[in-house]
């Protein structure tokens, strides 16, 4: 059944698309705004994601983890980007007192956090959000309980219930915590609760191989979070996350913290990750290169975010993708992924080189600034790149798209411009459009020999 929901989804994709091929082709259009991209794709994606969603495997697999690892070497992880995903979580972690008040603390805080969990096992991002340290709600990280009859997500789903979601270190930060305190408790609720959590990332995972930016599917006025997710590294650490369960790495290494049969799915799941990684990197001109922030669950190509954020070749995402392919064992096929991700890093046509991003002061309303920065010595990279060209694009909230509101601030709004000070002052102030986005990334490589 699996299988004919697969080939129905394909079919549906495809008669919106302009091309099906696989490997990230550059054929899909990168002239259209996607807020007017074909709405019958769009709409196949959630529905079809929604009335599949319970079907979900990770079922097949063409190759074993446990063979591949034998075979093929492992670089040292000294210095990979990657490995800093996995200590996010620890800022929930209590500081004070000795212990045994650490420890009630935490236990309490875990508590609260049941409360959020999700019907299906994850949970959304607000009361985890590292990434936004000026959020008002990173003040709370779970010391509010969930009130009874409230949704806990903000984010709903096509049946109006609450979703979980990957993004923002969301669910996986959970999962390091509750195997934390359960490490350190025995209480088996806490165990519990992070099995339930491991289950929400192994049934989001799509057949193909993919991980959603949320579970169940997101409404349909909002496909991009179906779309498989790069952005803000969401599928990067998910596999990472089941690398590190698979080893029980610390705090995942309890004996009894997960069921023999969570243990026996994570090889395949982790395969048909790496699988997937592999086939969607994107192809230019007959080479490959990087990867798009979101890409198709089926046909593998470049999609489109929000209504700033086109079909790309990602300048920051691909920066953990290829982190995370340099942890695994380097197969000849991940090797050459990874070889030609770095080419393209390292090529003069796509870093800008003497420049730097420079964020405009807080509280500053100078709408004549250039982020953009001459500074000698540094090195820019784009956040977006064309695809079938290296060169580095911005957009505004683009005319009638769903995230271009009226009346102001966002009135006045443009499309996809290649001079920065040519879209509106709120996206251009209000969004990362460059940065030293590869810098660690090749000092790794370089210190590894690639």
């Amino acid at each position: 059944m699996i299988t004919t929901r697969h080939s129905v989804l394909a079919l549906l994709l495809c008669a919106g698309l302009s091309a099906c091929g696989g490997g990230g082709s550059t054929s899909a259009s990168t002239s259209s705004n996607p807020a007017s991209s074909s709405a019958a794709s769009s709409a196949a994606v959630s529905s079809s994601a929604a009335s599949s969603s319970a079907n979900r495997s990770t079922t097949s697999s063409s190759s074993s983890s446990a063979a591949v690892s034998s075979a093929a070497p492992i670089l040292s992880q000294s210095g990979n980007p990657a490995s800093g995903e996995m200590t996010t979580y620890q800022i929930l972690l209590s500081t004070t007192g000795d212990a045994a008040a650490k420890l009630a603390a935490d236990m309490a805080k875990a508590d609260i956090m049941l409360t959020w969990q999700t019907t299906e096992g994850g949970f959304y991002k607000h009361l985890t959000d590292y990434k936004n340290t000026a959020s008002t709600s990173k003040t709370a990280l779970y010391t509010v309980a969930y009130v009874s009859g409230s949704k806990s997500s903000s984010w709903l789903g096509v049946n109006d219930e609450s979703l979980g979601t990957i993004d923002n270190d969301a669910t996986t930060s959970e999962l390091f915590f509750l195997a934390d305190v359960y490490k350190r408790s025995g209480d088996t609720k806490y165990r519990d609760a992070a099995r339930k959590t491991l289950d929400f990332l192994l049934l989001m995972q799509y057949p193909s191989g993919g991980f959603p930016q949320v579970y169940p599917a997101r409404k349909a006025d909002t496909p991009y979070s179906n779309f498989v997710t790069f952005n803000d590294d969401a599928m990067a650490r998910v596999m990472l996350v089941l690398d590190q369960v698979a080893k029980k790495t610390a705090p995942l290494d309890a004996t009894d913290l997960f069921t023999a049969d969570q243990y026996a799915k994570l090889a395949t799941a982790i395969d048909k990750g790496v699988d997937y990684i592999l086939k969607s990197q994107i192809v230019q001109n007959g080479v490959k290169t990087v990867w798009c922030a979101q890409h198709d669950p089926v046909s593998y190509v470049a999609r489109e975010g929000r209504a700033y954020e086109w079909p790309s070749k990602s300048g920051k995402e691909s920066v953990g993708v290829i982190g995370y392919l340099m942890s695994r064992p380097q197969t000849a096929e991940i090797k050459a992924a990874v070889q030609a991700g770095l080419a393209w890093f390292r090529s003069s046509a796509v870093q800008v080189a003497n420049t730097a991003y420079i964020n405009r002061a807080s509280g500053s309303t100078d709408i004549t600034y250039n982020p953009i920065q001459t500074q000698a010595g540094s090195v820019m990279w784009y956040r977006f790149y064309d695809l079938d060209k290296d060169v580095g694009f911005f957009s505004g909230r683009t005319p009638n798209g769903s995230d271009c509101s009226t009346p102001a601030p966002f009135a006045t709004c443009t499309g996809k411009q290649y001079d920065i000070m040519a879209i509106e002052a709120e996206r251009r102030y209000g969004y990362s459009w460059g940065g030293a986005y590869a810098s660690s990334l090749l000092s790794y490589a370089t210190s590894v020999g690639y």
